[in-house]
């Protein structure tokens, strides 16, 4: 070997060593991100959470000292105990002999245990902490939280000096997703007892003035003492309630945040609709009585429970409707009252119409049974009819009969030939029109269907993947798929969406009525709320809310279940603002779970975007052959 050659070999070690050394200097350690939970959130009061996010391949990861996998995508997923407080997930990755750190607190809220005795707290419930206007045969329900075993009082001046409340079974915490999305159990560990609830009809008395509610809470061993007292047994007198209370001091006094009205000479108020797609309610914030009321609508209000005002829809039958969806009337106008004399039907190429000439607009509902049975209920109307016209040339409709189950309800039933295809129910003056649509032409087959595929959220990103993929983005990509399978089939696919610009949720359903849509299919992809286990809880599941969307909703549900291998995590009614629309069978398809890694690196990949647009299009198509089942 000459000299030259190797002085030349000398260097390019040298520049080796110094270019390694270098390297090895300026090496980063492994990145970690987590975009689940947020940093220092607030999350629910649970014993076991998840967090995901994502960290190089290949990289050895632990969150509290656990070996979490991470996928060849790069996402990571940990379901792991936690404890109330400041809680921190420690996590650590190390790649190459290089390892980084990552603290990462949240807030976990202490789980709500059960009253001690030493300070006999009242909590009052927020849901009922409103202001209310009460009429005579109106039942007044009042209700805390305090020590369990304890004796519990209410009392109102002017009405009541000292009313008993009964402690109830132990309750189950406010907290619902472990009972919907998890293994549905609720432990009895986790169950409070101190509920205390009361309640006092009322009666003709006026009490115009606002009024406050005071409970009263006696200590158990005051309980035990007076149910001992010589003479006294368990009905006790409220004097001698009372007073045993003052004079012992083991009690506690509290006043409602809330005041009462009985029979005030304002109510009962007649009420109209401002809003065009009024619902009214069973309860304040509670499930949907009707929905869809339009603009006019008139009702009386008998009472009222903070910003929600209650309805007198016929003699039995009560709503709740929030007060800025009504205008109130000058006082003394009058209930409108209907006289029905006549019904008459009609039929066009595409619907059956049937009309009902009322003497004001009246509130209504209506209800599909078993299938081919529909069940309209005008509220404030009562029956004069002597009269029901059928088109002759009508054949969908197999008959029309009327009913009065009491005063101020008017139902009709319509029997139909066929399923329920959709319906649509609105006002001409005062002529109420109800539209049931027939179905479409050559219903076997998908050829010339208006099908309107709604890719879910955006500009809002929905849930996010480990690594980041945003379920907006998922369900576009899906949804272009499935319109191509759908025109393969020489359907009309039409999306709420085409690409990732702002669509407001409202605005999805107007435009599948805008386009006189057959069949609306909302796509969405999954997530979990805070404690609930993905690794057991995951699937794919369908929703739907009218009765006519089920059997879509079930077709769908098992072609996915045949061919995604993803597991089946149930079909569900939903009250879903896209499933809500009468006029088509509509559904929600949740296709995967997004918060897990595998399953976001497969909505990654155009083959597994294209087996999901497949399998939904299988389960239209089955839904359509067979219709008439």
């Amino acid at each position: 070997m000459n000299k030259a050659f190797s002085t030349k070999c000398a260097i390019i070690g040298i520049i080796l060593v110094f270019v390694g050394s270098v390297i090895a200097a300026t090496a980063t350690p492994p990145q970690i991100k987590v975009v689940y939970p947020k940093k220092n959130a607030n999350i629910a009061a649970v014993d076991s959470t998840f967090i995901f996010g994502s960290a190089p391949p290949g990289a050895r990861l632990t969150v509290n000292n656990s070996n979490i996998p991470v996928h060849r995508d790069g996402g990571f997923i940990a379901f792991l105990p936690i404890n109330p407080g400041n809680f921190e997930f420690k996590l650590r990755a190390t790649l190459g002999g290089d390892t980084s750190y990552l603290d990462w607190p949240v807030i976990v809220p202490e789980a709500k245990k059960d009253l001690g005795y030493d300070s006999l707290y009242i909590i009052q419930n927020s849901d009922s902490n409103q202001n209310k206007i009460l009429a005579e045969g109106d039942m007044l329900t009042v209700g805390f939280r305090g020590a369990p075993e304890c004796l519990g009082y209410f009392s109102i001046p002017g009405l009541t000096d000292s009313t008993p409340m009964a402690e109830l079974s132990p309750q189950t915490q406010p907290y619902w997703g472990e009972s919907l999305f998890g293994i549905g159990a609720v432990p009895d560990s986790l169950k409070l007892r101190g509920y205390y609830r009361g309640f006092l009809k009322m009666g003709n008395k006026i009490l115009p003035n606002s009024t406050r509610i005071i409970y009263h809470l006696v200590a158990p061993s005051l309980n035990r003492l007076m149910l001992n007292l010589p003479g006294t047994d368990s009905n006790i007198t409220d004097s001698n309630a009372i007073s045993l209370m003052k004079l012992c001091g083991q009690s506690r006094i509290d006043s409602s945040g809330y005041s009462i009205k009985v029979n005030p000479p304002d109510f009962p108020r007649m009420v109209e609709f401002v809003d065009s797609i009024q619902i009214i309610r069973v309860g304040p914030r509670r499930g949907y009585l009707s929905i869809f009321q339009p603009q006019g609508v008139m009702a009386l209000a008998v009472g009222r429970d903070g910003d929600w005002l209650k309805l007198r829809l016929s003699e039995t039958q009560y709503g709740w409707i929030q007060e800025k969806s009504v205008r109130l009337l000058e006082p003394g106008y009058p209930p409108i009252i209907s006289y029905l004399k006549t019904i008459r039907t009609y039929s066009e190429p595409d619907h059956v119409m049937i009309e009902f000439p009322l003497s004001g607009k009246h509130p209504f509902r209506v209800e599909e049974r078993d299938g081919k049975t529909v069940i309209l209920s005008i509220f404030g109307v009562n029956s004069d009819t002597d009269w029901i016209r059928y088109n002759f040339k009508n054949d969908d409709i197999d008959i029309v009969t009327w009913s009065q189950p009491e005063p101020d309800l008017y139902q009709v039933m319509v029997k139909l030939k066929l399923p329920v295809w959709g319906y649509d129910i609105y006002y001409e003056g005062n002529i109420l029109k109800f539209i049931i649509t027939k179905p479409p032409q050559h219903i076997n087959e998908l050829k010339d269907k208006i099908v309107v595929i709604d890719p879910g959220h955006s500009a809002d990103p929905g849930a996010v993947g480990p690594t980041g993929l945003r379920e907006s983005e998922a369900n576009l990509n899906i949804a272009l798929a499935l319109k191509k399978e759908l025109v393969k089939k020489g359907a009309k696919a039409i999306l709420t969406r085409q690409d990732m610009s702002d669509l407001p949720l409202n605005s999805r359903p107007a435009i599948a009525k805008k386009n006189k849509a057959d069949l609306f299919v909302s796509i969405h992809n999954n997530a979990l709320p805070d404690g609930v286990n993905p690794f057991v809880n995951n699937g794919v599941s369908t929703y739907y809310y009218h009765p006519h969307s089920i059997e879509l909703a079930k077709d769908i549900q098992k072609e996915l279940m045949k061919n995604i291998g993803l597991g089946n995590y149930g079909l569900y009614y939903g009250n879903l603002a896209v499933d809500r629309p009468t006029q088509y069978p509509a559904v929600l398809v949740e296709c995967a779970f997004i918060m897990l890694p595998e399953q976001e690196a497969l909505l990654k990949t155009e083959q597994f975007q294209n087996k999901l647009a497949s399998s939904i299009r299988r389960g239209i198509e089955k839904f359509l052959r067979e219709y008439e089942r």
